[in-house]
């Protein structure tokens, strides 16, 4: 049996938690919280896929929170959904949050349920063996440098490294060559060229 997507809701209103739960089909495992604590501890505590994230929490705004969460986890994928997009504009909350998607509150639910799937499968597409971004975090990984550390490393954000791991962007041609340098693989290795996807290179040998 395939092991089912896991989501995590944060919003005020339970109406919104219960409609995407209802909505989803067995695919999605969904735990729902009301109040910015309750979720973040169910954050720290349990390993979620995604997190659908309301901008006005309680006491708290989505800026705030996801500060919170960055501080221990590095790679959760957060949408950003908010019914008050005058406060928070979609392009602007985008560049400003470590975010991956943004999606306004509507009478359109099914626009929100295809960018839960569209989140889906970026997450998914991105842990395949023999892709770029799993990769790129197995040889962070392996050399223990976080995703704020190799951006700093290469002049990027944070925000940048996550969306290369999750293969949404990609680097340049000269940041592919300074990754393959740092972590002492060729090109090639970093760009899946070789036939046997599953190898891992010899990290002891420049």
């Amino acid at each position: 049996m395939e092991e089912q997507f896991k989501i995590i809701i944060i919003d005020d209103e339970q109406g919104v938690i219960d409609a995407i739960k209802a909505n989803l089909s067995s695919e999605y495992m969904v735990d729902g919280f009301v109040t910015s604590k309750e979720g973040t501890d169910a954050i720290r505590e349990n390993n979620y896929d995604l997190l659908i994230l309301d901008y006005f929490i309680d006491s708290m705004n989505g800026k705030q929170i996801t500060e919170k969460i960055r501080k221990t986890d590095d790679e959760l994928y957060i949408m950003l959904l908010t019914g008050r997009a005058e406060e928070a504009p979609g392009l602007e909350t985008l560049k400003n949050l470590d975010i991956q998607m943004y999606c306004e509150k509507s009478a359109n639910f099914e626009e929100i349920l295809i960018m839960i799937e569209s989140a889906r499968k970026s997450v998914e597409h991105s842990r395949k063996e023999g892709s770029f971004g799993i990769r790129l975090k197995r040889l962070r990984r392996i050399h223990n440098i976080s995703q704020e550390d190799l951006g700093k490393v290469l002049g990027v954000g944070r925000t940048a490294i996550a969306n290369w791991e999750t293969n949404q962007t990609e680097p340049t041609g000269e940041n592919i060559k300074k990754l393959a340098e740092l972590f002492r693989v060729t090109t090639d290795y970093l760009l899946c060229y070789k036939a046997n996807f599953g190898d891992t290179p010899n990290l002891a040998k420049k």
